[in-house]
């Protein structure tokens, strides 16, 4: 009994030391990044370009952590008719077009489990473009088409949209056309203030995604809505797997700064 009284203490200690081991220094983290000592500044988790199949690995993050956010999706990902239909006129062995579509509906099920947790979803139109260069007639086809396919994921009355690239939000005063059409659609579009820049690949090693977060927010003393990404744009299934697998490692450090809110904080 003694004995097992021993290694029982033993094994606490080495949880305690090894929780200690993993804390964050916040002090240090906002020394680093020159942020008040005394402000934690609001902050919206917002992702693009999925669904992906390594969303999932975001959700559960999501869920650890008690952080709500706001994922955008790229329609065609999960246009199964359309996946199916391209993959028999391009003749692809049948076994292919079978894997295809089981993908597409994996695709499918991850959006129902980001709604189910209770997350926003929007629309990142249907293929990513840069839409300022895409005719009218085009530019109002897709999306139209968007909204057909992901409106059993919207989780809005009004749905959210976010313009790939931020192209016809950030140019908006040259080209107020495009927010007019996502208007007419009964869109309602979603920017950012801020960006990790996850996408580049200079910044796929050690912690510069976190640095561009929190030294912009630090900055500017001022939260806002933040651009990550679960998915890759040009990719149907894979995501972006530098994100996807160190988010954990990266809210942490956030929370040192930063307190996560709901979209409903910045957007109402």
């Amino acid at each position: 009994m003694k004995q097992q009284l021993i290694t029982a203490l033993f094994t606490l200690g080495l949880v305690i030391w090894t929780g200690a081991a993993q804390a964050v220094d916040c002090a240090a983290v906002r020394e680093r990044f020159q942020c008040d000592a005394s402000t934690k500044y609001p902050l919206h988790l917002s992702f693009d370009d999925g669904p992906a199949q390594q969303t999932t690995d975001v959700l559960k993050v999501l869920k650890k952590e008690k952080i709500p956010a706001t994922f955008f999706a790229i329609a065609r990902k999960v246009d199964c008719p359309e996946i199916a239909k391209r993959c028999q006129a391009e003749q692809h062995d049948s076994n292919v077009c079978i894997q295809r579509m089981t993908e597409c509906k994996q695709r499918r099920k991850i959006l129902r489990q980001i709604k189910q947790a209770g997350h926003m979803i929007g629309s990142h139109s249907y293929a990513h473009l840069h839409y300022s260069q895409v005719d009218a007639a085009a530019r109002r086809a897709d999306f139209k088409r968007s909204r057909q396919v992901l409106s059993p994921y919207f989780t809005t009355k009004i749905p959210l949209f976010r313009l790939p690239y931020g192209d016809g939000w950030f140019n908006r005063a040259e080209r107020p056309e495009i927010l007019k059409d996502l208007q007419a659609l009964g869109f309602r579009h979603i920017a950012w203030a801020f960006s990790a820049f996850d996408w580049n690949k200079d910044n796929q090693r050690g912690d510069k995604i976190l640095a561009n977060v929190l030294s912009e927010v630090c900055k500017r003393k001022q939260g806002g809505i933040v651009l990550f990404h679960d998915g890759v744009e040009e990719q149907l299934h894979e995501g972006r797997l530098f994100t996807t697998t160190h988010l954990q490692d990266w809210v942490p450090s956030m929370r040192c700064v930063v307190d996560f809110k709901p979209l409903s904080f910045f957007e109402h």
